[in-house]
């Protein structure tokens, strides 16, 4: 009863940020439909396995048929889509038993990471500051972003295992903390390789002080043990057989669990009986790091340079430089950046200066380091791949807590009523600088969101057009990458390709086909069956086409130039462009 009534204020802080979330997004949630192509696909590849395909297939077979491929997505986090989905169905239907899930799973990955949030608070700062960093996340942009309403793609469960690592940097008892820390370090890879940067902080760090400040390793023995471990049977549970020869760069696969296997014959016996003698252990770091590279060189080569290293240079060039989220933050609109690193984290850099600084003996600096350690190492990161600001900020969220709840004092503190008013409402800019600096620069520069509004509402986004494809027979489509999963979803058709790269090969195909003559792209859509080619105006895709292959196929159509194997089809209530590809043996055919 005591722990339930201390965890009453973040029950109820909970509760108002989900009914605000409900709210702002209350719009997307009405559409049914996931914010984005990963979300959207990942709804498809959930219907699938509830349709019956297998637990350890992942293949998507509506995508580049039939050269489909395995997603690089194991099926973790719909688990949690699954039980909700399954409990809701029989009382309100599968249409609303989806959406409903897609509401709920968010809100409580949410709560999960606002509880951890607090916990890690706790071990630094008081419970008050606590409680108000575990408030303070509805305000930091790029956490939001990831988990709010119809967002429920992998992104937000990946936050809540960068927590979850962090929370347990912090255990007392260094053997179940190591345990648990490579539990959740396993997770983390299985869900996705994303989090591999961020995970190696963590083992870092325990390497750091068993080699430099020579302690015994009893957290990093059991971390490495347990993320072996764990990883093993992660890869079983999730696949179903264990084949080495099957290695895939941008997923855990044999070669990266045996490689793993040969540095932990060489690194898990050092920890446990070197002498504590600095030269010895960093010989057996570089032991254990040539065995574990010498593993994985030997059984998965194309791995060595990275994730998308087997990738089609020609994808590579026109769309994965493109992919906003893996962009540094040089190559990213300044409002956009201002927006994500504006708030917890430019405010949490500024604390945590302040706090070293000033050397207040009411925190443990020992915790304050790992804490800091960990927020510095996601926010170096962050400038170099923009998905990383969401752990970024939401590590910040502690820092960031202790400097409003300074602020805040010291505003309270002011005697004279009028510069009291004006301290205390400049504590709303501490919470949120930088969104509040665009929103001013917006007003006062005339800019509006019409740009954005244009786009969401243009074909391509449009739910009501593409329903009307339903119409059509089931065929083979090629339309534009990201508008993909929307057709996979919405309607019974097969697409070329989408957004993700898997099906690397396909996309080269759907690239070269809008980018070359005419009469080569004739011969990549029969050599893929496509009946219909689905576009819509403005789509930064096609566009990019267009000025890069002015004589490409796709910059002819938007001439008017239509070669004669392609017929209009207008199909009423439904602004997309659409061609049929005639078959050469029947040339009128409709």
């Amino acid at each position: 009863m005591e722990r339930l009534r201390g965890n009453l204020p973040l029950l109820l802080i909970w509760l108002a940020v989900c009914a605000v979330l409900i709210l702002v997004t209350y719009g997307q949630i009405m559409t049914g439909i996931g914010w984005d192509p990963d979300d959207q696909l990942r709804m498809v590849q959930f219907r699938d396995w509830l349709g019956g395909q297998s637990w350890f297939d992942t293949t998507q077979y509506r995508i580049a048929a039939p050269d489909s491929q395995p997603m690089h997505w194991s099926r973790w986090i719909e688990l949690p889509l699954a039980s909700v989905f399954l409990l809701l169905k029989p009382l309100i239907g599968a249409t609303a038993a989806e959406i409903a899930t897609m509401v709920i799973v968010p809100l409580l990955t949410l709560g999960i990471a606002m509880w951890l949030v607090a916990k890690i608070t706790e071990q630094v700062f008081d419970r008050k500051i606590a409680i108000l960093a575990s408030a303070l996340m509805a305000t930091a942009v790029p956490v939001v972003a990831q988990i709010r309403p119809m967002r429920v793609d992998h992104h937000g469960w990946q936050i809540v295992l960068a927590l979850a690592a962090l929370w347990m940097m912090f255990w007392p008892d260094k053997r179940k903390g190591g345990l648990a820390l490579g539990a959740a370090l396993a997770l983390w890879l299985s869900i996705s390789l994303e989090g591999l940067p961020l995970s190696a902080a963590f083992v870092v760090l325990l390497v750091w002080r068993w080699v430099f400040q020579t302690e015994g390793g009893v957290r990093l023995f059991w971390t490495l043990l347990s993320f072996l471990i764990s990883g093993f049977l992660l890869y079983l549970a999730s696949q179903g057989s264990f084949n080495s020869a099957i290695n895939y760069c941008d997923a855990i696969s044999p070669a990266h669990l045996w490689s793993c296997t040969a540095a932990a014959l060489v690194i898990l016996p050092a920890i446990r009986f070197l002498p504590p003698s600095i030269s010895m252990r960093i010989a057996a770091l570089g032991f254990a790091a040539i065995a574990g590279l010498a593993v994985l060189y030997s059984s998965a080569p194309q791995c060595i340079g990275g994730a998308f290293n087997t990738m089609d240079p020609l994808v590579r060039d026109y769309w994965l430089v493109n992919v906003r989220e893996g962009l540094p933050i040089w190559q990213q609109d300044w409002k956009e950046m201002v927006t994500l690193l504006g708030g917890s984290i430019i405010v949490g850099l500024a604390s945590l200066i302040y706090i070293v600084r000033a050397r207040s003996g009411q925190i443990d600096h020992s915790k304050l380091f790992v804490l800091g350690y960990a927020f510095l190492w996601a926010l170096l990161l962050s400038l170099f791949v923009q998905r990383a600001t969401a752990v970024a900020a939401v590590f910040a969220l502690p820092l960031m807590a202790w400097v409003v709840q300074q602020a805040f004092d010291r505003a309270r503190s002011i005697k004279s009523t009028v510069s009291r008013i004006f301290a205390t409402s400049m504590v709303v800019f501490l919470i949120m600088p930088g969104p509040l600096a665009i929103a001013g620069f917006k007003a006062v520069a005339g800019e509006n969101e019409a740009t954005e509004a244009t786009f969401q509402g243009s074909a391509c986004s449009d739910d009501l057009s593409l329903a009307q494809l339903n119409g059509l027979p089931r065929s083979n489509i090629v339309a534009p990458f990201d508008f993909g999963p929307r057709i996979l979803l919405l309607t019974p058709h097969n697409v070329l390709a989408t957004s993700h790269h898997r099906n690397d090969g396909a996309m080269a195909d759907q690239i070269r086909l809008f980018t070359s003559s005419p009469e080569l792209a004739r011969r990549i859509l029969e050599a893929h069956e496509i009946r219909y080619i689905v576009a819509c105006n403005d789509e930064a895709e096609l566009d990019m086409y267009a000025a890069k292959h002015p004589q490409g196929l796709w910059a002819q159509l938007t001439e008017g130039q239509k070669p004669d194997w392609l017929k209009p089809v207008h199909i009423r209530d439904s602004n997309l462009m659409i061609w049929m590809v005639r078959s050469k043996k029947l040339r009128n055919s409709i």
